[in-house]
């Protein structure tokens, strides 16, 4: 359906018709994202009752935001480093 509204989009522009233009090209980017979406959706179905997972992401500390595999640990200030 998206490359519909983008045929439409080209078709209002070659008319002139700006303001038909817009809504085409807002409705061609709303399917666009609701696409993206419903994919998204079937990524996280298929992680939370299967365990596989579309898109792999690094764990993410809670605490900095970074990656957690690439953090080193911390020592603690009575531990004696080596």
């Amino acid at each position: 359906m998206s490359k519909e509204n983008l045929d439409k989009f080209v078709n209002s522009l070659e008319k002139g018709d700006n303001k038909q233009a817009g809504e085409d090209i807002r409705n061609a980017l709303a399917d666009k994202v609701s696409s993206a979406l419903d994919d998204a959706k079937v990524d996280v179905a298929k992680s939370m009752f299967t365990g596989q997972r579309g898109v792999e992401v690094p764990e993410a500390n809670p605490f900095s935001g970074n990656d957690a595999a690439a953090e080193t640990p911390e020592v603690a200030s009575d531990e004696v480093a080596q």
